[in-house]
């Protein structure tokens, strides 16, 4: 038996209308049932035009009759009381999604989580042979919602797929033993939990316990330690080798409630093969085999676990971390047996469970990716080429659209404020304000870019829901969408592929430079005041700069003790006295920025593990400038709009000639 339960959004974005009405059909006449639901003791106004929904139980109807009609309170106002997710208007609508050709494949763009979760839901109930899965964060309230509780995130719509999930991936590997289900987690240590409580821990330990005690194949991403990556960042979902999602969200308790974007790819049915075949094997099939070796031989924590193991070490590093403790307990005994250490073997990979691919010729999508030198292991190398397409594009392009959760890399900012003041590059940014004011570093960049009228705004993010600008894309010349998960930090970036200074942060090394030269000719003349030879000559040694600080500050401390001191430099000897320490402490200080500038030029040093493609498809691309413009035009400050009226006023032929087609 079903009713018509009538809840109907006219428009999202105006609240739901709810009534109920009984079909009269002959079940109802064969149980003795009345063909309709008693008429409610509050009604939902007419203002609020309910209309039927049908395939709703009768039951269902008549239980939520009585709870609204109990609660003294129209249909409508118990289900939104009562259904979070029904209330709940994200302040800026995602647009819809599009799809369209690409190379082989079909791309669907996916924005914020009702789409990607609804796409991500879809793709695992239809799958048949495999599902492979990489993610930064896999979380169920049911398994760590009391370290990641979802604060706000259950009354977003998408919020319920995002949680059918993991029973959804278990019901499906009970129906089908052969479906292969494979997937990589990181392990990287957190230091608080989701309430912000001092917490250490291991990111996904309950998880992957849950995951490998009933039946899936999942394994931890190696850490630094172990020669892996400061985060195992990605995040990817890929079925039967023929459909995956790629992009910014995670799969976390909380993560339905950012404001993200993925896209979600499938090779055409006319095609045995397409470029997924591509960002499998050059994404996830790496990994897979690597994680599996670095398991092997490397140990799961770095330290010592027991009083006996303490011998081992020295200093600080001597001390029992409770939270190493309880990762081998929960994790590391899972893994600690001949099987799971020596599943990969080089001779014999097929312990690996690898599903092949067959890239094709000429991708129309490329794959980017940031990964470590110690990729050797499994016979392969590590990358920097989300890198070296980001930096190739601030370099060319003439147009920048982006929303980007972190924007901290000093190389990339340096080049977008030097094309946009010569007016090579028209660039736009959203960032997330969550991060500009919990890391200094995001807040220094922010603030360069601002004092340089780079044109970037702080997305207003929904405090109701605890949201953050999570995004990870950019649009290039309103035609190249580029989308995965590395933020544009060093971080996301670079890696450990050298060891040293590195040479491709031209401008930022000039600035360093200069920065250098000023302060050499201001401790030049100080020097000179007491009779010091300058440090400066034709190239300064950064050696002896750490070696002059080290005689001058022991010659301060002679002179706080006697009243002199006598210092030996460059086959001379120096005589000072009280007269001269004042001098001495303006070299030392001198000397010391000196020294912390040039450390501040950017090394080579271990980064993410991350993953991003793009591709060429203005039809695709305008969907995310479409959502660029309103999330700008939410993100306007009171100085913003004072600042618009102005130009409007001041420019009124320029700035009606200035709007943007997005149609399409």
């Amino acid at each position: 038996m079903r009713s018509n339960l009538a809840i109907a959004p006219v428009e999202f974005g105006h609240r739901l209308s709810v009534s109920f009405a009984a079909s009269n059909n002959n079940q109802y006449k064969k149980n003795n049932l009345k063909p309709a639901l008693p008429p409610p003791k509050v009604k939902t106004p007419k203002s609020e035009r309910p209309v039927a929904l049908d395939d709703v139980a009768f039951w269902v109807a008549q239980k939520i009759a009585k709870k609204a009609d109990d609660a003294g309170l129209s249909r409508t106002d118990w289900l939104l009381l009562n259904i979070p997710s029904l209330s709940y208007v994200p302040q800026v609508l995602p647009e819809p999604s599009k799809t369209a050709m690409v190379g082989k494949t079909n791309v669907t763009t996916l924005i914020d989580g009702e789409q990607i979760f609804a796409k991500a839901a879809e793709y695992i109930k239809s799958a048949r042979d495999s599902i492979q899965i990489e993610m930064f964060e896999f979380q169920h309230p049911s398994i760590d919602g009391h370290i990641w509780p979802s604060n706000g995130a259950d009354m977003v719509s998408g919020y319920d797929e995002h949680k059918s999930l993991l029973p959804m991936i278990l019901k499906k590997k009970k129906e089908n033993p052969d479906l292969k289900v494979q997937i990589i987690l990181d392990a990287h240590k957190w230091y608080i939990d989701g309430n912000g409580q001092k917490r250490r821990h291991y990111n996904n330990q309950d998880m992957i316990r849950f995951l490998k005690t009933n039946g899936i194949d999942v394994v931890p991403y190696p850490r630094p330690a172990q020669g892996g990556s400061a985060l195992q960042h990605v995040k990817l979902v890929a079925v039967d080798g023929k459909k995956l999602i790629i992009g910014g969200m995670n799969w976390g308790t909380h993560s339905t409630a950012n404001h993200d974007a993925c896209v979600a790819i499938e090779t055409r049915t006319e095609n045995k093969n397409s470029e997924v075949d591509n960002i499998l094997e050059e994404i996830f099939n790496k990994d897979w085999a690597f994680c599996w070796q670095r398991l092997g031989k490397t140990k799961i924590v770095a330290g010592p676990l027991s009083e006996d193991e303490q011998q081992f070490y020295k200093g600080i590093n001597k001390e029992i971390k409770q939270e190493n403790v309880d990762y081998m307990k929960i994790v590391g005994e899972l893994y600690d047996n001949p099987q799971d250490k020596k599943r990969y073997d080089e001779n014999d990979l097929s312990k690996l469970d690898l599903i092949k691919r067959n890239p094709i010729k000429d991708p129309a999508i490329k794959v980017l990716c940031t990964k470590p030198r110690e990729l050797a292991y499994i016979g392969e190398k590590g990358s920097e080429s989300v890198r070296d397409y980001v930096m190739q594009k601030v370099k060319t392009a003439k147009k920048l659209r982006a929303e980007l959760f972190v924007l901290s890399d000093k190389e990339i900012i340096q080049t977008i404020i030097e094309r946009v003041h010569k007016g090579e590059l028209d660039a736009k940014i959203i960032v997330d304000p969550s991060i500009i004011e919990e890391f200094p570093y995001c807040n220094t960049a922010y603030q360069k870019l601002e004092e340089n009228n780079i044109d970037i705004r702080q997305y207003k993010t929904d405090t109701k829901i605890t949201q953050r600008m999570h995004g990870k894309w950019a649009v290039f010349d309103d035609r190249e969408l580029l989308i995965g998960s590395a933020n544009w930090s060093a971080m996301a970036m670079n890696q450990n592929l050298k060891k040293g200074q590195r040479e491709d942060y031209e401008k930022y090394t000039e600035q360093i430079n200069r920065e250098i030269v000023g302060y050499m000719k201001k401790v030049e003349k100080v020097e000179e005041s007491i009779g010091l030879p300058p440090l400066i000559r034709k190239r300064l040694d950064y050696k002896e700069v750490l070696v002059r600080r080290g005689k001058i500050k022991k010659a301060v401390n002679e002179i706080n003790e006697t009243g002199s001191a006598l210092m030996r430099l460059q086959d001379a000897e120096y005589l000072f006295t009280v007269k001269d320490r004042s001098a001495l402490n303006t070299i030392k200080g001198y000397y010391k920025i000196i020294i912390d500038r040039n450390n501040a030029k950017e090394k080579y040093k271990r980064g993410n593990n991350e993953a991003a493609i793009a591709f060429e498809k203005p039809a695709l691309a305008r969907v995310f400038l479409r959502q660029f413009e309103k999330d700008w035009k939410h993100s306007e400050s009171e100085y913003d709009k004072v600042l618009s009226r102005g130009k409007d006023i001041l420019y009124p032929s320029e700035m009606s000639g200035a709007k943007l087609n997005l149609e399409g």
